[in-house]
């Protein structure tokens, strides 16, 4: 194409057609620039659909992610109502029973655990290497950053304030009293046992109300940090799936 383009140029000079040549090697010059135009156009478009399928990728990573995280946090926020029940269900017990039972063996055991949130950030991860302003909805966007830079770092802190608070009161005083059994169908894998003596000093010890109240505030922190997390997870689930209905 180029030697063609080269022989009329040549034929046009030996013609002595200078004016033509001219127009014509203009011509030809807009030609070229209208050719690089419109190649930098393709690319461009290329660009941006590639830089749009993999944004419409990472959405649909973060969405799944954050559906795992949405069972994980429900379970957890469960367990929690279950040891808020044990607070109160255990020095009601102490009060009015004489005797240990299998009731007071399980929800004792629920005294001591303490749920742990591990969030799937697989999607999260890959947005923050390819640059999160690949998202281009500006508000999703803040969303992401919110729950995955904040929320997500505030309930680790109050979890970790629970786990000191129980690896320093908690655990001490109930193995203080209670035997720890591992039993596999149990729902938390460890169940409680007790002796007829330290049964009658666990009655008579008027610290150990304190101790299930304090169990109970802490946990209950935790819980509403959870439904915090919740809330925020939820909403963020529909953002996503309307941006991604949205293309």
């Amino acid at each position: 194409m180029i030697k063609f383009f080269r022989n009329i140029r040549k034929n046009l000079l030996a013609e002595g057609k200078t004016t033509k040549y001219f127009k014509y090697a203009i011509g030809e010059i807009i030609l070229v620039v209208i050719g690089i135009l419109i190649a930098l156009q393709i690319n461009t478009w290329n660009n941006n659909n590639e830089e749009r399928n993999l944004e419409v990728k990472i959405m649909k990573e973060m969405r799944s992610n954050l559906k795992l995280d949405l069972v994980e946090i429900q379970e957890d926020i469960g367990i929690m109502d279950d040891i808020n029940k044990a607070c109160r269900y255990v020095p009601t017990y102490l009060k009015t029973k004489e005797q240990p039972s299998d009731s007071l063996y399980y929800y004792a055991a629920i005294l001591r655990v303490t749920p742990h949130f591990d969030p799937n950030k697989s999607g999260y991860g890959l947005l923050v290497s390819k640059g999160i302003g690949i998202i281009s909805n500006d508000s999703l966007r803040n969303d992401i950053s919110v729950l995955y830079e904040r929320l997500y770092n505030y309930y680790k802190r109050y979890e970790e304030e629970r786990l000191r608070f129980h690896a320093t009161h908690s655990e001490p005083r109930l193995l203080e009293y209670f035997n720890m059994k591992y039993q596999e169908n149990f729902k938390y894998y460890a169940n409680f046992e007790i002796s007829k003596e330290d049964y009658l000093k666990l009655k008579n010890d008027e610290e150990f109300p304190k101790l299930t109240s304090a169990i109970a505030f802490e946990n209950s922190s935790v819980r509403n940090r959870a439904k915090r997390v919740e809330t925020k997870i939820l909403a963020l689930i529909d953002a996503l799936s309307n941006e991604l209905n949205n293309n």
